[in-house]
């Protein structure tokens, strides 16, 4: 059961991970048509570099928790999902 998880795991999150950029594609181009329309000097800015490095920390904490349970490779696993989520709590959250 647990090497089911582990493989089908990836393809849940590529998918879920091609949605939210679809979604983020569209939202820029509307920006930039918008942006275009009011020629403003203006650029949005958010935190995603910020999001991604807290992301990997608790990314590596939460693997790190899980070693005795699924083996080491659960900490590479805790990164890369731990970045993934903070790009996009990152993305999503505008700088004032």
């Amino acid at each position: 059961m647990i090497d089911f998880i582990f493989n089908i795991l990836p393809l849940v999150v590529v998918g879920i991970s091609m949605i939210i950029f679809i979604n983020n594609v569209k939202k820029k181009n509307e920006e930039n048509k918008a942006y275009e329309d009011k020629n403003e000097g203006s650029t949005k800015e958010n935190y995603m570099t910020m999001g991604m490095s807290l992301g990997m920390c608790f990314g590596v904490a939460i693997g790190s928790s899980f070693v005795n349970i699924f083996g080491p490779e659960s900490i590479s696993y805790g990164i890369c999902f731990g970045m993934l989520g903070g790009m996009i709590i990152g993305m999503n959250i505008e700088k004032k």
